[in-house]
């Protein structure tokens, strides 16, 4: 088993060295959704850089390499918004809800995050970077 990582602890990998080096040594879980959230991070602008868009798609090509991708499908999705009020769920944060229940159906080790607010999705270990 092996952790999963969101799209926050993988935009943070992109300009650190050495969360660089984990995920190439992990290979985590994460979503292919994480790429289109952190290509919008990346160029958006909200961190104090903003990227060009063709430097931080090929920022996160490099960095897809390490990356094991994994989803639910769409009847667990259905599944997971079922169950998201029960866990004070709405809005934006139906993403982190989405991140956490694919980590739970790949039996990750723990999630990888710069998000504390993950502890209160899942009962899987946080790594809070």
């Amino acid at each position: 088993m092996k952790p999963y990582w969101d799209t926050s602890a993988l935009v943070e990998a992109i300009g650190n060295l050495a969360l660089r080096r984990r995920v190439h040594e992990e290979r985590p879980y994460t979503r292919a959704h994480s790429l289109a959230e952190a290509f919008s991070v990346l160029t958006g602008g909200r961190l104090g850089i903003r990227l060009d868009a063709k430097d931080a798609a090929a920022a996160l090509e490099n960095l897809s390499q390490d990356l094991e991708f994994v989803d639910l499908t769409g009847k667990e999705v259905v599944a997971a918004l079922k169950t998201a009020r029960s866990r004070g769920v709405r809005g934006g944060k139906i993403h982190d809800f989405i991140h956490a229940k694919t980590a739970e159906h790949q039996k990750a080790t723990m999630i990888v995050t710069l998000d504390q607010d993950f502890a209160l999705l899942t009962a899987l270990k946080i790594d809070l970077l």
